[in-house]
């Protein structure tokens, strides 16, 4: 087998979010998939903290679940005015996805099988003009191949490219940490 050469990978940038206009995705974290992913059982932690900032500020939080029979990981404390899409990877796919986000200009998305939901929902929110911050330690898959390539992928998707990983770089993905992300009121 030939041998290529890798490219790096910006590091994570730090982002300053109005939580009237940022939704925060957490997709696919379940009591199935963190019992067999362990790298998504890893995650649930620092995306609890982010979860926490995020609702003390009052962003909106949208729970995601694949279609077989799961629940939402207790640790992450879901609460009943937070909703719940089941879909396949692309949770915009036969869902009312659209319309829960709507006036939200920012997406944070965590969660596991960073190369299948976290890649193809980020791909369909930015495609709908939503800005996407992804915190590297709030994504996860099977494999960290798969995460790896899924970051690459992330930033340089068709039509979408921030390679340099530029802050809040519109319709484009910024690779972020949990604690990189904050939680700002826009100055009226």
């Amino acid at each position: 087998m030939a041998t290529m050469d890798v490219p790096d990978l910006p590091n994570a940038a730090a982002v300053a979010l109005d939580p009237a206009t940022t939704a925060v995705l957490v997709l696919d974290l379940s009591d199935v998939s963190t019992g067999q992913v362990p790298a998504a059982k890893e995650s649930v932690p620092a995306i609890r903290k982010l979860l926490d900032r995020a609702r003390e500020h009052g962003a909106r939080v949208i729970f995601s679940l694949g279609r077989a029979p799961q629940e939402v990981v207790p640790e992450l404390g879901r609460r009943e005015n937070e909703s719940i899409v089941k879909s396949s990877a692309d949770k915009f796919f036969q869902t009312d996805l659209d319309q829960q986000l709507q006036g939200i200009t920012h997406a944070v998305i965590v969660g596991t099988a960073a190369n299948g939901a976290v890649l193809y929902t980020a791909f369909g929110a930015c495609s709908r003009g939503i800005a996407v911050v992804v915190p590297e330690d709030g994504m996860s898959s099977r494999q960290p191949i798969a995460t790896w390539v899924a970051k690459y992928q992330l930033l340089n998707q068709p039509g979408f490219t921030n390679a340099q990983n530029t802050p809040l770089q519109a319709k484009a993905v910024t690779i972020s940490r949990t604690d990189l992300i904050s939680f700002v009121k826009a100055k009226s």
